[in-house]
């Protein structure tokens, strides 16, 4: 497998299946944003969540090594570990669709950054690795002001 030099396509894919629940999630419910007492950890998870996705897709070459030797073996570890772990994360958005609890939403949280964080540490990729534990540290203060309404 080649992987661009710029642009990765498995990570595009990736990025997309993790914002898809999201904004489906959004379309479907309307949030009082007024709930947020604290709107810089609200723009810290976006920040996270968008920074995450961006270096997922796109390689800056800053902080970044690339998969460790044997990086064949190394990139078809990512794809198929994080296929695997999305898979996971989808079927618990399905739940939390169903129905709305705060235990799938930690759960989801938790899948989430583990798809981010496992492909920071597999890319040998420091500000992927970051971005997915400012990601993880935002998404718990929404789910926590989320259900205390």
């Amino acid at each position: 497998m080649y992987f661009p030099n710029i642009f990765n396509p498995f990570g595009m894919a990736f990025s997309a299946l993790l914002i898809l629940p999201h904004i489906i999630y959004r379309r479907r419910h309307t949030i009082d944003k007024e709930i947020y007492t604290n709107k810089a950890m609200y723009y810290i998870d976006r920040m996270g969540r968008f920074f995450s996705l961006l270096l997922m897709s796109f390689h800056t070459g800053v902080l970044e090594r690339g998969f460790t030797e044997p990086k064949e073996l190394m990139e078809r570890f990512w794809i198929i570990l994080t296929a695997v772990m999305l898979l996971a994360y989808l079927l618990l958005w399905a739940l939390f669709l169903k129905k709305e609890r705060k235990s799938v939403a930690y759960l989801i949280a938790a899948a989430s950054t583990a798809v981010i964080v496992f492909s920071g540490i597999l890319q040998v990729n420091t500000l992927l690795f970051t971005a997915g534990f400012i990601y993880l540290a935002g998404e718990l203060y929404i789910i926590k002001r989320h259900f205390l309404c």
